[in-house]
């Protein structure tokens, strides 16, 4: 069952990593996931791939050493969790590219709902909230405020420009032939350097690696590579990803325990500021045929999309209210066993 739970909330994970201005990290903060994926990530090591490969000398040494070594870095949370986010970022990258393009309101609401009826979560970790902790969470929220607000003036310069955003650039791009998508060693460290800055991105609550990645320009390259299994930029593109998860947790989880309450209040202002950056709905300008998003509004109107838009956030809510209840009763269980 529980590999089932974790399953289902990697899925969720990868889901949110997919689209821009939706932080994976702030999924698993307030799934309950988030120090436990640090400390397993952070105890990754070379001795980790030792053992992996002393496995196969099938000894009974090199079998106990590489079932410790699993243990030590929690492979049956993050094996199930891994597969759930890799398996939806597979899956739906290119269902997701669609909804934001058709249904960016609603999709952008399920989000919201999962994220606002959560904020208690990680609020709940600080033990003591002290006049610092109050003060690193406003600059949390301010950072991500920033961030949505810088996007939203380079949206607008590219609305200005009249550059097409999206649907048109992909529908290019995959005009071409394979043979004639060469791939420069300049072009090929932009997308290992990407993938090591967005994944970094994506462990912080709040903050978007997809939306950091969007800024880089290579999100379409990287949404094009999933569906056309383009493996030489998948590859590059991971194994950056892989290093700078590696190094970046570790610097978390120094954070959280020098700085616990303080690094949880950051975080959580992280997740509140996330808020301003995924509300459904926004003012738009049409460029090339496409739609630009700008600025956060209020619907002058309800009408059908805003209907959808509700209706999405209400599933969103129910979603992570049932996903914590299940962690309550969890955790429950595990306590009347001790």
């Amino acid at each position: 069952m529980s590999a089932i739970n974790h399953f289902s909330k990697g899925f969720i994970i990868g889901v949110a990593n997919i689209i821009p201005g939706v932080s994976g990290g702030t999924l698993a903060l307030v799934l309950g996931l988030y120090e436990r994926l640090l400390g397993a990530i952070n105890n990754i090591s070379f001795s980790t791939i030792l053992a992996f490969l002393g496995f196969f000398r099938f000894n009974a040494e090199s079998r106990e050493r590489f079932k410790l070594e699993m243990k030590k870095i929690d492979i049956f949370f993050l094996i199930p969790l891994g597969i759930g986010a890799v398996a939806a970022i597979v899956s739906l990258a290119k269902f997701m590219t669609w909804l934001l393009l058709e249904w960016h309101d609603p999709t952008y609401g399920f989000f919201f709902g999962l994220v606002f009826f959560s904020i208690s979560t990680p609020f709940l970790l600080i033990k003591k909230r002290s006049l610092r902790v109050f003060v690193l969470a406003i600059i949390g929220v301010a950072l991500v405020v920033s961030l949505s607000m810088f996007n939203g003036e380079a949206t607008k310069e590219k609305a200005n420009n009249k550059n097409v955003y999206a649907t048109e650039e992909i529908q290019q791009s995959t005009t071409h032939k394979p043979a004639e998508r060469g791939l420069s060693v300049a072009r090929g460290v932009f997308f290992f350097v990407s993938g090591a800055v967005s994944i970094s991105a994506m462990v912080l609550p709040g903050i978007s690696g997809s939306f950091i990645l969007l800024l880089m320009g290579g999100y379409f390259d990287i949404l094009r590579a999933i569906t056309e299994r383009n493996w030489l930029i998948l590859i590059l593109f991971c194994s950056g990803c892989a290093v700078g998860l590696l190094l970046f947790t570790r610097l978390l989880e120094f954070l959280l325990k020098k700085f616990y309450d303080e690094t949880l209040g950051f975080l959580t202002g992280l997740v509140i500021g996330s808020l301003w950056a995924i509300w459904p709905f926004k003012s738009w300008e049409l460029a090339g045929g496409e739609k630009i998003y700008l600025d956060n509004i209020f619907p002058a109107q309800f009408g059908q999309n805003e209907i959808l838009t509700l209706i999405a956030f209400l599933a969103g809510a129910f979603l992570i209210l049932l996903f914590l209840r299940l962690e309550k009763k969890t955790d429950s269980k595990s306590l009347a066993k001790v």
